[in-house]
C-alpha cells in the first residue's frame, strides 16, 4: 500500500458505497463480456451513452464515483500553502525522496505506524491516537540529522561495468555532454549509472553491502547530507489534518482513502 493517501467525508458510508457498488455492476453488465477491441465504436459510444445516462440519473460523477454522499476534503494547509501535503492529502511515494522511506531510513514512525491501516484501502483511523503518534514522530525527527542513502549496484537488465577510474570520468563526460537531464536539477539513473549533474550531492559516507531487491547482489551504499525541512513540514501537515478531523462534530465519519 501506499502512493496517495485522501480524506474524505461520509454522510451514509453505506449507501455511498452500494451506489458506486451498483454502478461498477451496471457498467460491468452493460459493456458485457467481449472483448474492448471487438466493439465497434458506434456501440461504443452508445455503451457509454447509457453508462453516463445511468450515472446522471443516480447522482454519481462521470466515473461512477458518488458525490452527494461522500466528500473529498483537500484545503490548504495553514503552515505552508504551496507544499505538496495538503489538509486530506498525503503524498507517501516509495521512492527514495518519498515520507515514509525518508522516516523509515532515520528511524521515525511514518504514515503506516501513525494511522495503522492494516492492509485496509478505506478505513477511519483511531483519530486521537494517531495525533498522539503523529507528534511523537514529529518531535523524534526534529532531533535527527538530515541524513538520505541510496545504493548502486549493476542494472539488473544489463550493465557494461567499467574497470578504471579514467572509464569512470569518461561516463560522467559523455552524459554531461548530451546535457539532456530529464529531471531538471534532480539526480537520474540510466544503464551507466547514477548521476547528479546539475545539482551536486554532498556524500558523507561511501560503505560497501548488499542489495536483497529481486535478488540478492553486492552494492554501494551512499549516504548523503540532506534536509529534513521538507519532509518535518509534511508531518506537521498531517497533524494539521489529524486536528482539523478532531474539531468536527462526527470525526468518525472521516475516512483516509489509501491508494494501492
Amino acid at each position: 500500500m501506499g502512493l496517495d493517501i485522501y480524506l474524505y467525508k461520509y454522510d451514509n458510508k453505506e449507501l455511498s458505497e452500494k451506489l458506486e457498488s451498483d454502478y461498477e455492476k451496471f457498467s460491468s453488465a452493460t459493456w458485457g463480456k467481449r472483448k474492448y477491441e471487438d466493439i465497434p465504436e458506434i456501440e461504443k459510444d452508445a455503451i457509454r451513452s447509457t453508462i453516463s445516462a445511468y450515472a446522471i440519473a443516480n447522482g454519481l460523477g462521470d466515473y461512477g464515483e458518488d458525490e452527494k454522499y461522500k466528500h473529498q476534503i483537500e484545503i490548504d494547509s495553514t503552515i505552508d500553502k504551496d507544499h505538496y501535503f495538503k489538509i486530506g492529502y498525503f503524498r507517501s511515494s516509495y521512492n527514495e525522496g518519498g515520507i515514509n522511506r525518508v522516516l523509515e531510513n532515520l528511524g521515525v514512525p511514518g504514515l503506516y505506524e501513525i494511522f495503522c491501516p492494516n492492509d485496509e484501502y478505506v478505513f477511519s483511523p483511531d483519530w486521537a491516537t494517531a495525533l498522539k503518534k503523529c507528534e511523537q514522530s514529529i518531535k523524534k525527527l526534529q532531533k535527527k540529522g538530515a541524513y538520505r542513502a541510496f545504493h548502486s549496484s549493476a542494472n539488473i537488465f544489463g550493465q557494461n561495468l567499467i574497470q578504471s577510474e579514467k572509464e569512470a570520468i569518461d561516463t560522467v563526460i559523455g552524459e554531461l555532454a548530451k546535457n539532456d537531464n530529464p529531471f531538471g536539477e534532480g539526480g537520474y539513473s540510466n544503464n551507466k549509472g547514477a548521476f547528479y549533474l546539475h545539482k551536486p550531492i554532498e556524500v558523507i559516507a561511501i560503505i560497501p553491502g548488499e542489495t536483497t531487491i529481486l535478488s540478492r547482489q553486492p552494492c554501494t551504499y551512499f549516504v548523503v547530507k540532506s534536509e529534513n525541512d521538507w519532509v518535518l513540514t509534511a508531518l506537521k501537515i498531517v497533524k494539521e489534518t489529524i486536528e482539523y478531523v478532531l474539531s468536527q462534530k462526527d470525526p468518525e465519519t472521516y475516512y483516509l482513502h489509501w491508494s494501492g
